[in-house]
């Protein structure tokens, strides 16, 4: 997905003044500035962000730790949904209206109700295309792919690798700085 696709994409529920607005867009932020797959995300509690931090824990596949920095303006949507959940009644932190966590099935069709909204249906994404998107800008903006492999949790760097094929264009002009080209 491209950055006006992924932008417009987490605007979409406050402007389509959906009853959920915040709670959907902290969910499309989460994995746009993120990566996280499917189930760390719907398996988040609040316990797992360090508002103080800026750092999400998420237990990922095989139970797997790991620490994501998170930023602006992600943090004060999150720090406002919570505002609306006190006193806290269940740790996760995304719930339904019947105040149960939110499982995986809603959260998809909240992400395809968004790109119906945002007229990008029709284009193939997934919310796993949605993780892709976040890897990929992640490495057309220079991170280096170790640091992906370890955002993204994956235990084995050919895993990352798929995203190295995408950013061949970045690599030509890379190559150019060689000071042995005249």
């Amino acid at each position: 997905m491209s950055v006006q696709e992924i932008k417009a994409l987490i605007e979409a529920p406050m402007k389509s003044n959906a009853e959920h607005a915040l709670r959907d867009k902290c969910i499309l932020e989460f994995y746009a500035m993120t990566g996280v797959r499917r189930a760390e995300l719907q398996s988040l509690n609040w316990d797992n962000i360090d508002f103080g931090e800026n750092i999400v824990t998420i237990f990922g596949k095989g139970k797997k730790e790991r620490r994501i920095p998170i930023g602006e303006p992600l943090v004060s949507d999150l720090w406002a949904l919570l505002q609306t959940r006190l006193p806290l009644t269940n740790q996760a932190v995304l719930i339904s209206e019947k105040g149960n966590r939110l499982s995986i099935t809603p959260i998809n069709q909240l992400f395809h109700k968004y790109l119906k909204f945002c007229h990008l249906e029709g284009k193939g994404y997934t919310l796993h295309k949605f993780r892709h998107s976040y890897a990929t800008l992640l490495l057309k903006n220079g991170v280096d792919i170790m640091s992906i492999q370890k955002l993204l949790g994956h235990s084995d760097l050919n895993s990352t690798k798929i995203y190295t094929h995408i950013n061949v264009d970045k690599l030509k002009q890379d190559v150019k700085k060689l000071p042995l080209f005249i």
